[in-house]
């Protein structure tokens, strides 16, 4: 019985395990994105400072 018992305990666990890794692929995926994503936003902070700076001139 406590052998059944180690044993459903051990095949849960592994099942856990194996889910808790982040696969390479979908990692570098999201690495990209973020960079990406700053960036858009340093372009978008770029023109916005254009846009301020006109707006000061006229």
């Amino acid at each position: 019985m406590r052998l059944l018992f180690l044993f459903s305990t051990l095949f849960i666990l592994s099942a856990c395990m194996d889910t808790a890794e982040v696969p390479s692929s979908t990692e570098e995926k999201s690495t990209n994105q973020i960079l990406n994503n700053k960036t858009d936003a340093q372009e978008a902070r770029d023109e916005y400072k254009k846009l301020q700076e006109q707006r000061g001139i006229e």
